[in-house]
């Protein structure tokens, strides 16, 4: 183990930068400046849970030079039982996610499980036995997906976007004020130490995880690996900052590659070699007074409904959504005046296209609870939802005046700028510009969301703004894969079908395709009579 101060360990990073099962015990929630923490776990251990995650955020922004200030909207973690119980969330069948990442119109959230996994005990190597815990690991990992999109919103290679989280990710915590940076990775040193090995030039070039098929392992381990040499090595590290600023303008990755790093085949024989010779650093920490971290028990009533408040942002199956319906009324008949509760159900029955049922509890939180921000939002969507693009102008405007209300209660409040947004495209008229700049402002609040990416981009290409469409699709088409024409119509067939079934799931066109067709009609060489692109003219 290397020691190192703070200062010199920051000086040399500065040029760097997965239906959870019913409550069997009662649930709990802790917030903090950036976190909201869902758990079933005593208050004493979700205290320190969600106060090393705090520490974490802090540690990250400044080994990564981030000045900007923090998000106002806070990530909502949801910590289930297992493993078992984080497959379970999603509304269709999964395995083998040991947490997730994803947001909603609702805004970022993380699914993640409590129990610790011991790991790496019978490694010979020391790094890897003192990878310590792999649940930490699996939350600090997807909580660094969100950190990326959320701050550092350019153009990233797939292997450098998870070596970041992979890197960063492994901060371990072994004792009270210490932290350790630069463990392997759970999983990662037998990758990297099999024989499944990607030459860098390969690894630097791959555009997506397509790129190299059946070795994703091995990309993980290598980005983790280069993520890890730059960030103590100097040289390394102002090579791989020009790579990464070549391929976010748009120079083409072999380009970009061989200018920034030089000669790919000394690299790749410098980072086979680091493979024995990297090591973590230990760092001292000022305390962090936990106890002051508030801590909310849940009401029965709240624990039972927890495992709806979860689906609400992983997604249901609409074929479900009526008896889920239901089934939450019958489990606030208990508390009919809970807050959770009422706001639970009144956004199942909008989800469920009940949106006359969900007028009635919506007017029924706000007489409870004035000025809920859920309340108003929901009560704008069901009157929007009751409607037709044949309804007149003043009813869709009385829809609008509560989605209106919400916004000005709260100013990070997304659903209700997207939903005001969208009640125009209900209509089926150009949203007005005041629907647009809210638009904008859900986007700046929760980038990593793809529909809302969509639609702003669309709205902007269909105002004559192509270079701000560019702009706002090029992050989401960077790095995505569309495969041969045969591949892509079948892909995009079951993403189809998936989003009829299921409310996680849409179906736009793609961002590969969108930024394909807004650099056409910026080049001149789109055809609208016939949606086609004009190839360009040879040389």
């Amino acid at each position: 183990m290397t020691r190192l101060s703070l200062a010199a360990f920051l000086s040399a990073l500065a040029c760097l930068f997965a239906l959870a099962a019913p409550a069997q015990a009662g649930w709990r929630v802790a917030e903090t400046e950036n976190f909201i923490y869902y758990s079933e776990a005593p208050p004493q251990e979700l205290r320190q849970t969600v106060g090393r995650l705090q520490t974490f955020d802090k540690l990250v922004r400044a080994l990564t030079g981030n000045q900007r200030a923090s998000s106002p909207l806070k990530v909502v973690i949801f910590e289930v039982a297992d493993m078992d119980e984080v497959n379970n969330t999603f509304p269709y069948e999964s395995y083998g996610v040991g947490g997730y990442y994803s947001s909603t119109r609702q805004g970022p959230f993380l699914v993640t499980f409590r129990n610790v996994l011991r790991t790496g005990q019978g490694s010979a190597f020391k790094a890897s036995r003192q990878s310590l815990t792999w649940g930490p690991e699996v939350r600090q990992h997807e909580y660094l997906h969100h950190y990326m999109y959320q701050y550092f919103n350019a153009n990233y290679p797939s292997w450098y976007s998870e070596g970041f989280a992979e890197y960063y990710g492994t901060m371990a915590f072994p004792e009270p004020n210490v932290v350790e940076i630069g463990h392997a990775p759970y999983f990662r040193m037998d990758a990297i130490r099999s024989g499944d090995w990607i030459h860098v030039e390969k690894l630097l070039t791959a555009k997506s995880y397509a790129d190299v098929r059946d070795q994703i392992g091995a990309l993980y381990a290598e980005g983790w690996l280069l993520t890890h040499l730059a960030a103590t090595r100097p040289e390394r590290g102002a090579q791989l900052k020009a790579y990464l600023n070549a391929v976010a303008n748009g120079t083409p990755y072999d380009q970009a590659a061989r200018e920034a790093f030089g000669d790919l085949d000394a690299l790749n024989r410098e980072l086979r070699k680091y493979r024995s010779e990297f090591k973590a650093v230990r760092l001292s920490l000022k305390p962090i007074d936990e106890a002051a971290i508030p801590v909310r028990e849940l009401t029965p009533v709240e624990s039972e409904l927890m495992r709806y408040q979860i689906r609400l942002y992983s997604g249901f199956d609409y074929a479900a959504l009526s008896q889920i319906v239901s089934a939450t009324r019958k489990i606030r008949a208990a508390e009919p005046d809970n807050r959770m509760g009422l706001q639970i159900q009144v956004q199942l029955e909008n989800l469920a296209h009940k949106h006359q049922d969900a007028l009635e509890t919506a007017t029924r939180l706000l007489a409870l609870y004035p000025g809920d921000t859920i309340g108003l939002t929901h009560l704008g969507i069901a009157r929007a939802g009751l409607l037709t693009p044949q309804s007149s102008e003043e009813e869709w405007e009385t829809a609008r005046e509560p989605l209106r209300e919400a916004i000005a209660t709260s100013a990070i409040a997304v659903e209700p700028r997207v939903a005001l947004f969208q009640t125009f495209l209900d209509q089926k008229v150009m949203p007005s510009l005041e629907a647009q700049n809210r638009m904008v402002e859900a986007f700046t609040l929760v980038p990593s969301n793809d529909d809302i990416r969509y639609l702003l981009a669309r709205d902007f290409e269909q105002r004559g703004m192509i270079e701000d469409a560019i702009g706002v699709i090029k992050p989401a088409a960077f790095g995505a894969f569309d495969g041969d024409e045969r591949e892509k119509a079948r892909r995009e067939k079951q993403l189809a079908q998936a989003a009829k079934r299921y409310s996680n799931i849409s179906a736009y066109e793609s961002p590969v395709d969108m930024l394909k067709r807004l650099e056409a009609k910026r080049d001149g060489r789109w055809d609208e009579a016939r949606g086609v692109i004009i190839a360009a003219a040879s040389n």
